[in-house]
């Protein structure tokens, strides 16, 4: 009799136990379900609803680092300009530009960092919001007017003609025939392109001018600035000017079409430093440094 009760105990035990585990294997199942419904009901709501202020200010420091970040483009291989040193006025971007531009940013209580790229993509880079000023010794055109908006002049500059010290150039006349270098995207480019002249094109200005060094071309057309650099650094070299065929141009900051808050920026900063000779004081600090190099 109590090996029957005994038995009948523990077959009952077992029983209970078997519910047991069959109720727990399915509340864990329903209670995984409800678990990853919870979760998101509750992260939907937590995206709608206030946060707290640790997630406030977590969120919100994006954004602030946005604002306060000026995005200069510029192509870097442009002396006196914009080049890459050691040490420059914004990381290792120096120059007049880079100086410009640093300025513009304090002015305005920023701060800003620079994106080195080809001449010719920085309009690209400008639309597609990459950047948010493009500062790389950049004329005003037409064409250009296009794509862009543009601040007020800052600078004026012309083009002129590097040639080998036996070169017998005298004129934008004497171009006919000759093999002619020139920078994509820069003004030279539309110059000879205009003249109808054929030319070769290089995405750096370094790499025409060892073209000309090397004998492979007679001529390369560049800004004036930037010619007395490159004359300075390599022997045998020449500029000849020609008024009659290359006018003045200006440099301005490039913003995209229609953005008139940050164009307001920047000619505010642009008009001070023009009064009070900030830029002069610039162009000739910069253009005697590299002089002496």
């Amino acid at each position: 009799m109590k090996k029957a009760t005994k038995m009948a105990a523990l077959m009952l035990a077992l029983a209970m136990m078997t519910t047991t585990l069959t109720a727990c294997s399915g509340n864990a199942d329903s209670n995984s379900s409800s678990t990853t419904t919870d979760t998101t009901v509750t992260n939907s709501q937590t995206q709608e609803s206030e946060s707290t202020p640790a997630e406030t200010g977590a969120q919100e420091a994006a954004p602030e680092a946005d604002d306060n970040t000026l995005t200069f483009g510029t192509n870097a291989e442009f002396p006196p300009f914009e080049f890459v040193t050691s040490s420059g006025v914004i990381d290792q971007y120096d120059g007049i530009d880079m100086a410009i531009a640093k300025q513009i940013a304090e002015t305005n209580g920023m701060t800003a960092e620079i994106e080195n790229m080809e001449f010719a993509s920085l309009l690209v880079a400008l639309q597609n919001g990459q950047i948010d000023a493009a500062i790389a010794g950049m004329t005003i055109t037409d064409e250009r007017k296009e794509e862009a908006d543009f601040s007020i002049p800052y600078y004026t500059a012309t083009q002129v003609m590097i040639m080998r010290e036996d070169s017998d150039i005298a004129s934008a006349n004497d171009l006919e025939g000759k093999k002619i270098c020139v920078i994509e995207g820069y003004t030279g480019e539309v110059c000879v392109r205009d003249m109808g002249y054929p030319y070769e094109a290089f995405k750096k200005g370094t790499d025409a001018i060892m073209e000309l060094v090397n004998g492979k071309c007679d001529v390369v057309i560049l800004d004036s600035a930037t010619s007395q650099k490159y004359v300075s650094d390599n022997e045998g070299l020449k500029i000849v000017e020609d008024p009659s065929a290359f006018e003045s141009e200006e440099y301005a900051i490039a913003v995209k079409k229609g953005n008139t808050e940050l164009l307001d920026k920047i000619n505010t900063a642009i008009d001070a430093m023009l009064a009070d000779g900030t830029i002069a004081e610039l162009g000739a600090k910069y253009t005697e440094e590299l002089s002496a190099e």
